[in-house]
Formats: C-alpha cells, sequence, structure tokens
C-alpha cells in the first residue's frame, strides 16, 4: 500500500531541460486521485516548489524543501524550518573567501551570494531565487543580524572551473557540524546537523499519520539518499549515483524517459496503490 509518493525534481522528476513531462504529470495526478498523498522533496525554494505542485502539476502536496530544512504542508503551513547556526554560517564564508568558491546561502524569500570573482561562467544547480550581493564578512555579518531573518541552506560551487579550490574548500567544510552532501559534480550543499529530506519526511508522516514504511519515493543523488534508505520504497533513477542505487529498492529508468511515470505505473498495476 503506497500511501505517499515523494519526488526529487532535478535529476529525478524534471528532465533536462528542467521540465515535467506530460506522462510525468499524469502520473502524480493519478496516484494523487487515487488517495496517496504527494510529497516534492527538493533541494529548491519554498515558491518553486508551492510553484509547481499548484500550476504544473495541480495536486495538493507536501513541500519538503531546502533538503528537509523547510517543510510546508498541503494547506500552506508551516510544519518544521530548522536554520543553521550564525556561526556555521560564518566559518562557511570564511572557507568560500579562503578558496575563492561560490557561496549561496537560502533564507526563505532570497539568497545571499559570495562571487569571488567577476565574469565567471554560470554554474548549474544554482537556488532558484532572488539574489543578494555580499562582498565580505561585514556585508554578512550586516545580512546575519537582520532581525526575523534565518538561513536554512547554503551551497558552494566552483569558479573557472578550478577543482582543487573547490575540492578543498569541501573537505573544509566537511569538518564542520552540518549535513554536508554533494549534488553536482562539482556543487555541494549543507543544512543544519541531522537536516535532509527524510527527516523532513518523518515529519510529514507524523502530520499525515502515516508510515514511512508505505512511501514511495524517487531520487538520484547524494542529497537523497537518506531519503531513498528510509522510506519503503525507495527508487533509484537509472542516473542516479552508486551509493543511492545501493540502497534503493528498485531501479527505474532515467529522468529523461519518464521514470518517475514509468515506476508509478508500476505500482498501478502490481495494486501496491491505494
Amino acid at each position: 500500500m503506497i500511501s505517499l509518493v515523494g519526488t526529487d525534481l532535478d535529476g529525478t522528476l524534471f528532465n533536462e531541460q528542467s521540465q515535467v513531462s506530460l506522462a510525468n504529470q499524469q502520473a502524480i495526478r493519478h496516484m494523487s486521485a487515487q488517495g496517496a498523498q504527494i510529497a516534492i522533496c527538493s533541494g529548491r525554494t519554498l515558491p518553486t516548489v508551492d510553484q509547481l505542485l499548484r500550476q504544473t502539476l495541480q495536486v495538493p502536496g507536501y513541500r519538503v524543501c531546502l533538503n528537509g530544512a523547510v517543510v510546508y504542508g498541503p494547506n500552506n503551513q508551516q510544519l518544521k524550518a530548522t536554520a543553521l547556526a550564525n556561526d556555521l554560517i560564518i566559518a562557511a564564508f570564511e572557507i568560500a573567501q579562503r578558496w575563492q568558491v561560490r557561496l549561496c546561502i537560502c533564507s526563505l524569500d532570497y539568497m545571499l551570494l559570495y562571487e569571488p570573482t567577476t565574469g565567471s561562467q554560470v554554474v548549474q544547480n544554482q537556488p532558484d531565487m532572488q539574489n543578494k550581493r555580499i562582498n565580505n564578512l561585514a556585508d554578512l555579518q550586516r545580512e546575519l543580524a537582520q532581525p526575523g531573518v534565518h538561513f536554512y541552506k547554503f551551497t558552494i560551487n566552483m569558479t573557472q572551473h578550478n577543482v582543487l579550490h573547490i575540492t578543498q574548500a569541501a573537505k573544509a567544510l566537511q569538518q564542520l557540524p552540518l549535513h554536508f552532501v554533494r549534488s553536482g559534480r562539482f556543487f555541494y550543499e549543507a543544512t543544519a546537523p541531522g537536516v535532509d529530506k527524510s527527516a523532513g519526511l518523518a515529519v510529514v508522516a507524523e502530520h499525515a499519520h502515516l508510515d514511512m514504511a508505505d512511501f514511495m519515493c524517487f531520487g538520484d543523488y547524494e542529497n537523497d539518499l537518506e531519503m531513498i534508505r528510509d522510506v519503503g520504497y525507495g527508487v533509484a533513477m537509472a542516473n542516479a549515483i552508486p551509493s543511492v542505487k545501493r540502497v534503493a529498492w528498485r531501479e527505474t529508468v532515467d529522468h529523461d524517459r519518464d521514470g518517475v511515470a514509468q515506476m508509478l505505473e508500476q505500482v498501478v498495476q502490481q495494486h501496491l496503490a491505494i
């Protein structure tokens, strides 16, 4: 019995054009109509996930955003929000500054962007929100001092294809008390300790009075690993990294061939759905 369908976006529900195919849309709507809850579990922001559910998928659903740091219910109610400590954000900025890597720090409403070089090529997987540039530690401290403002996730990625610098920055950040994962070839994300998509789904399970053993979730990269491992039916995309495939219940075809839809069709045919 599948009580909830949860899915990552990039590399999973999204194709290479960052679009949801008609087949995936229809499969999600069908599961929702059959009574399954829907959860979008993404590193992306609340406005983007909300728009996807309302306008593209046109189904009610849970929003597990910023890799589980922020969780909202179907009625747009906040269920949990776990901010990063300011001292960790400052430490991350100092590491980014030392190794000259791009740092993006996400709040609910906007993103602080430290860009060490000008004119560098825009790198994929940037968070999808308004940018507010910071140039030095004083800029960052001023933002952190704003009343009522909290930051939930940061990302680092390289500029000018400097592999050594991004590697050294990642090693330094791994020494901090963070949940730190690789979400692309040279793209890393960090949340507060213990904050990941699985923890976000545990909040959903408690709110909806459901058992995660009855959840089917889809993912492809390291920030999906706990989610795929901890639900009853964790599904890895064919394009998933090996560590995700190792903990998955099943594997489906890749994100450009409607892997989510194909697996959900099998679920319906085998009467695993509600």
